[in-house]
């Protein structure tokens, strides 16, 4: 969630991400801390984004209120723009007024700019980093998650076994699991997921999952094992021919 910036940033903020929960038609206020961790007095301008997570991971950031799961429209940042001393902080108020039919889960970015400095090489550098805010609706969030497909290919690298989760829930999951190969009823291999799979509200997430071993020519059954954090794992299973 960072733009590219010097090898040193300097500012941080904390925390990076802010869950708040609350109820329909209330007003809420947060502070998020940003940091001048710099020799240098450095100025700061704040701003809202929506954002999207593709399939593979990838972040796309667009407008504040465009997405139906944004309060980017709802929320006032004070101060938004400011200077900060070397080695200081200021505390950044956010005022959020959640809509009265608000159900499940909002997300939004909140970026924190700093003004162009020039660089060795005449370059001009900008830092850009980033807090998640989400506001969560307790009585109405629900998680959910099924599998839409799994398939199987092999790469240079080995054999990939793709899993398509969907998020059918209204809040945020977060992904781990396996996927077993059997033939015959005989366990041939296992693979984990990779770690840290998020999968915003509504979204979909596309998992490469690399076995462990070569297949030898014959008929597998790959069994996809998902666990999004809710009640009981779901599964995907696809039969595939190794030539």
């Amino acid at each position: 969630m960072t733009a590219p910036a010097p090898a040193d940033l300097s500012v941080d903020v904390s925390p990076a991400k802010y869950e708040l929960t609350t109820s329909p038609g209330k007003q809420e206020t947060f502070p998020i801390t940003v940091r001048n961790t710099s020799n240098a007095t450095v100025h700061i301008v704040a701003s809202l984004a929506d954002y999207m997570v593709g399939p593979t991971g990838n972040y796309a950031f667009g407008p504040p209120g465009k997405s139906p799961y944004s309060l980017g429209k709802d929320i006032t940042i004070n101060p938004r723009e400011f200077d900060i001393e070397p080695g200081s902080f200021t505390q950044v108020r956010f005022s959020v007024d959640v809509p009265a039919g608000a159900s499940g889960e909002y997300s939004n970015l909140v970026f924190f700019t700093t003004r162009p400095t020039r660089k060795g090489g005449g370059l001009s550098i900008a830092e850009r980093i980033a807090s998640k805010i989400y506001v969560m609706i307790p009585e109405s969030t629900r998680i959910g998650g099924e599998v839409d497909d799994v398939k199987a290919q092999t790469l240079s690298d080995g054999q990939h076994y793709l899993v398509d989760f969907h998020n059918t829930g209204n809040a945020h999951v977060y992904l781990s699991g396996r996927v077993e190969i059997k033939q015959g009823g005989t366990l041939i291999d296992r693979a984990t997921f990779p770690q840290g799979l998020l999968v915003e509200r509504a979204g979909k997430r596309l998992i490469d999952v690399v076995g462990t071993r070569k297949l030898a020519p014959g008929s597998y059954s790959v069994v996809a094992l998902v666990d999004y954090g809710g009640p009981n794992l779901v599964a995907g299973q696809a039969n595939i021919t190794v030539r």
